[in-house]
């Protein structure tokens, strides 16, 4: 660090589909610290917001670990860094590739993988205690034959390290299940097998110092991403009513998934599934990141936390608790549209307010006095958008 008290920031954006986290960008700038930034070569195009960086560098391929390694050595020849952070999904292994080489604080490989390799933190919470969906590693052969013998399908095939819900192949009986796993060949190893659990999917949104939430938000998605990935739709999330059963259960049991999977400090995203036959919760995924799908809008709607610069400020050694500018119930909704730029004034009133999509989508951000006006809001508008804006593919 130098004298002045400035720190050198090497942030590591893959931006594979798009830019994210100018926030943090700035919340950095505004402290006075130096940004370097790292992306790859089909990136540069995109309109980076100069102003809140500093240097600007690119590598062919940013997911080849020694071009990568190269490339930050070769800037650390001149440039001192006093912390790697990774701010997307896919960035997350990148930095902490990173970390371990030039050995800064901060998640290692090791500890990356918990918030990142869906098969190592369903090993780690079901160690530790916590409910996850039966699932098996798709490694040894005759384990995937006892496991489809002992658990009932129909069965997910996952890839490990993909983001969202990316890859995911449903089977539906033990024959598609061996074509599947065959036909990954040498991937094979890449993946797991899980019971498909049907149930509506929660997430929680916050802040973690010292291995303690300090504050987490609790939202439920108006359909399981798998389903919007696989027959498409209107994408909306919504903070759920604090207080209820649900609120109560999940934010204990987010506590201890926290502690098991040693999440210290930084931001969360992370996934439950709320089983529909027998009303338990199952941990479902965690990523040390902000939640994607216009989640950081909701999240400041509703509590005047903006999670990026909450991160930010982590990482510049700040461990003073957020404190909520407000208290109220938002919800998202996000649909691609035919057009690049779609108007998103028939839509608006005094609740609902257009927020920023990347092109041919719209978003909407909608405010009420409840969890459950938000979300009949939410269903009217999914209803209209789906009429009037959506692309029906």
């Amino acid at each position: 660090m130098s004298q002045s008290g400035a720190m050198t920031f090497l942030v590591i954006m893959a931006a594979t589909h798009g830019l994210y986290g100018e926030a943090f960008l700035r919340e950095l700038k505004r402290a006075g610290h130096r940004v370097v930034v790292v992306t790859r070569a089909e990136a540069l195009g995109y309109e980076w917001p100069r102003p809140l960086i500093d240097d600007l560098f690119a590598v062919p391929d940013i997911f080849n670990a020694q071009e990568l390694e190269n490339a930050a050595t070769y800037l650390a020849r001149e440039v001192a860094f006093d912390r790697i952070v990774g701010p997307g999904e896919y960035d997350i292994e990148l930095a902490a590739r990173l970390r371990e080489h030039f050995c800064l604080p901060g998640l290692g490989d090791s500890a990356a993988r918990l918030v990142r390799d869906k098969l190592a933190m369903r090993e780690c919470a079901h160690r530790n205690g916590v409910a996850v969906p039966q699932f098996v590693a798709a490694v040894h052969l005759p384990a995937i034959a006892r496991f489809l013998e002992a658990v009932p399908g129909p069965w997910i095939i996952k890839p490990r390290m993909a983001a969202s819900s990316k890859g995911i192949t449903v089977c539906h009986d033990k024959e598609s299940v061996w074509r599947t796993v065959h036909g990954l060949g040498d991937r094979l190893s890449h993946h797991l097998i899980e019971k498909f659990t049907p149930g509506d999917i929660y997430h929680l949104d916050g802040v973690v110092l010292n291995g303690e939430v300090c504050f987490a938000s609790a939202h439920r998605y108006g359909r399981p991403i798998l389903d919007l990935h696989t027959h498409g739709g209107v994408y909306t999330t919504w903070r759920i009513q604090t207080g209820s059963p649900e609120e109560i259960a999940l934010q204990a049991l987010n506590q201890r998934v926290i502690q098991a999977l040693g999440l210290a400090e930084g931001v969360f995203h992370i996934e439950y599934i709320h089983d529909r036959e027998t009303g338990q919760f199952y941990f479902l995924e965690a990523s040390a990141r902000v939640g994607a799908g216009l989640i950081e809008d909701m999240v400041e709607a509703e509590s005047g936390l903006n999670l990026w610069a909450c991160w930010a400020r982590i990482e510049m050694g700040d461990r003073t608790p957020p404190a909520l500018g407000k208290n109220v119930y938002a919800g998202v909704l996000a649909s691609a549209a035919a057009v690049e730029r779609p108007d998103a004034r028939p839509f608006e009133n005094e609740h609902v307010r257009a927020v920023s999509a990347k092109p041919y989508h719209l978003g909407l951000l909608v405010t009420d006095a409840s969890a459950d006006a938000v979300s009949r809001r939410l269903d009217t508008l999914a209803a209209a958008v789906a009429q009037q804006v959506m692309v029906h593919f």
